[in-house]
C-alpha cells in the first residue's frame, strides 16, 4: 500500500501588479507553482524530495500536509482522503516558541493532538540529552530540529513530512538528525539540497523541475536502467537535461 499518493495535484497562484508605478489599474495573472503532480510513496519508505529552487518542493509539501488547498487533483494518505491529523509537518523554520521550555512544548503538543504520545517524544529527547527545563532559545540548531522531530513523533502520525530539516546545521547535527529520521516508525517525505545526507537514509526519490514531477520511484528501480552510479549522479544527470523552461 502507498502511504502517500497524489493524482493530478496542482496549485495555481494569482499574481497582481500595476501597469505603471502610480497607475490604479491592476490585473491578475495566474501562475502554476505545481501542476499535474502524480507521486506515490510506499508505506515505510524514506522519500527524498529534491529539485532546483522554485521547482515546487515547498508547495508540494504544504499540499500533502494540508496547509494549502489544491487548485486541482487530490491527496490520499494510506488510501484515504487527506486528514491533517494523519500527517506531522516540520517546517524549515521550525516554528517553536523560543521562550518556552522543552517541557512547555511537549505540553503544547499534548493539548493540540488527540493521539499524543509523550513517552515517545520524551524518549527521543532523552536520547540526545535534551532536558525538560531547557529553554528553546538556548538550544543549538540541531537540538531545536530534534525537538521539532520529537513533536512530530509524539503526534503519532502515519506520515512525517520534513521541509529542509538539515538547513543551517553543522555536520555532526546533520548526522544526529538523519539518524533519528532513519529510525522513525513512520513513512517519511523530506526535502533537502544535501544529496549526500539523503543518499544514506532515503530509499525513494521524487525529483521536481519547473513545477512538474520529473522522476518518482525507488532508488534501485531508478538506477537500474539509467546512466548513473548513485543518487547525486542520478539527480545531476536529470537536472542537466531538464527543458530550459523547467530550470
Amino acid at each position: 500500500m502507498n502511504a502517500l499518493e497524489t493524482v493530478g495535484l496542482g496549485k495555481r497562484y494569482r499574481q497582481r501588479w500595476a501597469r505603471e508605478r502610480w497607475a490604479r489599474e491592476r490585473w491578475a495573472r495566474e501562475k502554476w507553482a505545481l501542476r499535474d503532480a502524480g507521486v506515490a510513496v510506499p508505506a515505510g519508505a524514506r522519500a527524498a524530495l529534491v529539485g532546483p529552487n522554485g521547482a515546487g518542493k515547498s508547495t508540494l509539501l504544504n499540499l500533502v500536509s494540508g496547509l494549502l488547498r489544491p487548485t486541482s487533483g487530490r491527496v490520499e494518505v494510506f488510501g484515504r482522503p487527506l486528514e491533517r491529523a494523519a500527517v506531522a509537518f516540520v517546517a524549515q523554520d521550525k516554528p517553536l516558541y523560543r521562550r518556552w521550555s522543552v517541557d512547555d512544548m511537549l505540553r503544547f503538543g499534548a493539548a493540540t493532538n488527540a493521539r499524543w504520545d509523550r513517552a515517545a517524544a520524551r524518549s527521543l529527547l532523552d536520547g540526545h540529552d535534551i532536558g525538560p527545563r531547557e529553554r528553546v532559545d538556548r538550544l543549538s540548531g540541531g537540538q531545536r530540529t530534534l525537538l521539532a522531530l520529537a513533536l512530530a513523533v509524539g503526534k503519532r502520525a502515519d506520515l512525517v513530512v520534513l521541509d529542509e530539516p538539515l538547513a543551517e546545521l553543522d555536520p555532526l547535527a546533520r548526522v544526529q538528525v538523519m539518524g533519528v529520521v532513519r529510525e522513525l516508525e513512520a513513512t517519511v517525505l523530506l526535502s533537502s539540497h544535501i544529496l549526500a545526507d539523503l543518499a544514506g537514509v532515503c530509499d525513494h526519490l521524487i525529483l521536481l523541475g519547473g513545477g512538474r514531477v520529473r522522476l518518482c520511484g525507488g532508488f534501485a528501480e531508478l538506477l537500474g536502467d539509467r546512466p548513473a552510479t548513485g543518487l547525486e549522479d542520478l539527480v545531476l544527470h536529470h537536472l542537466r537535461n531538464l527543458p530550459e523552461e523547467a530550470r
